[in-house]
């Protein structure tokens, strides 16, 4: 194998905030990413409309904006019938390479390890390894196979400590005892600390140009315990459960700032280096909207017999029950179908499906649901639900843009609709919670880079091309991403100005292996848990 040697290391934090990373580095917590922001420089990195984990990784992957990649979604909504169904989104959904494919194309070795709508995997010249797949499966998720098998024999693949622990997880959306949060907590510290065994080991044995991981720890602990990270109202949780779950989940901070260093010293002085969220995170208000409630309030939505109501503040089921299963499509013209996506659908009446709204009376239909929703008050604070209501054609503007949902929904407080039924469609949270905010963070650091700085706020799609130009490739002119120029140097811009080449890379068919009926009824019970379904 010839020489390798990190050019650019990509280390994703999902859903890391400057808001809780700035106080743990001036507290001492994180001393690696404080010399990091010192001695490099650092921006608010915008995420794509609707701050979702799928759409917001494969933005950055790709610099392209979901209605362009065609990701909107954990999953993939198949609107045809009557009675719409929906599968897991895959590699086969993502329509445009990923700069780990561009990457490797150009000659470069590429590691890219726990990332989204990555499986099953395209070829490219390097390892990768999935995220959000059953620990069952992912051994055979792995490419290439050798690679699966080094890792077995180096003793740093554990499949079962990896992946996750479906019925904790549903427990946890919906709210656990603060002696249970402490087990949240450890289960995430050791399943980074696996990812980082593995990276560090295949920078060893398959040493690449640019090296990647994500960290999802962050994201799963913040939605559960923000409250706990956030110095703003960590003191307001004095009892001992509460002290210990905070404690633990600053030694998760801890860890991933050692991991960072690790990284970086194994990658070497030359190395750039690129610290990236899908989105940020802050505290959800204490309501709860549920959509389709309020939907059924029009009369445009109905339930089947018998639905339960729910007192308990969910946001998705607890049991292996799909929202499409409660409600009766012949008496229905809107719904929401999964919490995550955060958007209304309308059905449509075609030669197949007479019953929905005639296709001449959509945007008038439309219309009339976008004022009603914006025009939209808490009975108790008289505040608005919801702030902003986006078509499909101003959210995800683009050659995919059939596929997205009908109205998306940015939420007051920016926290995930409810899509069960209720006796009223906003009621109070049951325990503290957080949610995605669409300012995430960027931080680069490394030689070239601009120093001490804190830059103008990028978009999360010019992630993609600044990482190709970090690498001295060049960047496809149909990025929708734009290279993050205020990271470097000016005397690094002139030495090395940009350059663009056509596409070269088709999106690429790769071995369309598909999970199993089992495998893939593991990861909806894994997005069931976390609210998202």
């Amino acid at each position: 194998m010839p020489e390798h040697s990190v050019k650019t290391l990509l280390i994703g934090l999902d859903g890391a905030t400057y808001d809780i990373l700035d106080p743990l580095v001036a507290e001492g917590h994180m001393p690696n990413l404080k010399r990091i922001m010192v001695g490099g420089c650092r921006a608010i990195l915008r995420s794509t409309m609707h701050p979702l984990t799928p759409p917001a990784w494969a933005t950055l992957m790709t610099g392209r904006t979901p209605g362009n990649h065609g990701i909107f979604d954990f999953i993939k909504v198949d609107r045809k019938a009557g009675k719409p169904t929906y599968t897991l989104a895959t590699s086969a959904d993502l329509k445009v390479p990923t700069i780990w494919q561009i990457a490797s194309e150009a000659g470069q070795r590429v590691t890219s390890l726990n990332y989204p709508t990555m499986f099953p995997v395209k070829p490219v010249d390097g390892v990768v390894i999935p995220g959000y797949v059953p620990w069952s499966y992912l051994g055979r998720a792995i490419y290439p196979k050798a690679a699966f098998k080094m890792l077995k024999e180096k003793g740093v693949f554990k499949a079962r400590e990896m992946s996750t622990d479906w019925q904790h997880e549903r427990k946890a959306v919906q709210g656990l005892a603060e002696n249970d949060l402490q087990d949240w907590v450890q289960f995430h510290i050791t399943r980074e600390n696996r990812w980082q065994e593995i990276l560090m080991t295949l920078m060893d044995e398959e040493p690449a140009e640019l090296t990647s991981v994500l960290f999802d720890g962050v994201d799963r602990i913040q939605h559960l315990c923000y409250h706990l990270i956030d110095p703003e109202t960590r003191d307001d949780y004095d009892t001992e459960a509460s002290r210990k779950a905070s404690d633990l989940a600053l030694s998760y901070y801890r860890d991933v700032d050692r991991y960072i260093g690790e990284m970086i010293e194994k990658a070497g002085p030359e190395a750039r280096v690129l610290i990236v969220s899908d989105h940020g995170f802050t505290r959800s208000g204490k309501r709860i909207f549920y959509a389709n409630t309020w939907l059924e309030g029009l009369g445009l939505l109905q339930w089947k017999p018998d639905v339960p109501m729910d007192d308990q503040g969910r946001v998705a089921l607890d049991e292996n029950t799909e929202a499409s299963t409660l409600i009766d499509w012949d008496a229905t013209k809107a719904y929401s179908l999964s919490s995550s996506s955060n958007a209304i659908f309308i059905r449509v009446a075609s030669e197949d499906d007479p019953g929905g709204v005639a296709p001449e009376e959509y945007e008038t239909f439309r219309d009339k649901l976008t004022v009603q929703l914006k025009a939209l008050r808490d009975p108790e604070t008289g505040r608005a639900v919801v702030k902003d209501v986006f078509t499909r054609e101003q959210a995800f503007p683009g050659t995919e843009m059939a596929g997205a949902p009908d109205l998306t929904l940015q939420l007051a407080d920016y926290s995930f609709l409810s899509v069960l039924r209720a006796d009223a469609p906003i009621k109070d949270r049951k325990i503290p919670y957080a949610t995605h905010h669409p300012d995430g963070i960027i931080i680069g650091y490394g030689p070239g880079m601009r120093a001490g700085e804190e830059v103008a706020p990028m978009f999360i799609a010019d992630v993609a091309p600044t990482v190709l130009y970090s690498m001295g490739l060049e960047i496809p002119r149909s990025m929708e991403g734009k290279l993050a120029q205020g990271l470097f140097a000016p005397e690094t811009l002139e030495a090395t100005p940009p350059a663009y080449t056509a596409d070269k890379t088709g999106a690429g068919a790769g071995k369309q292996e598909t999970l199993s009926a089992d495998a893939e009824a593991q990861i909806r019970e894994r997005l069931k848990a976390l609210g998202y379904l």
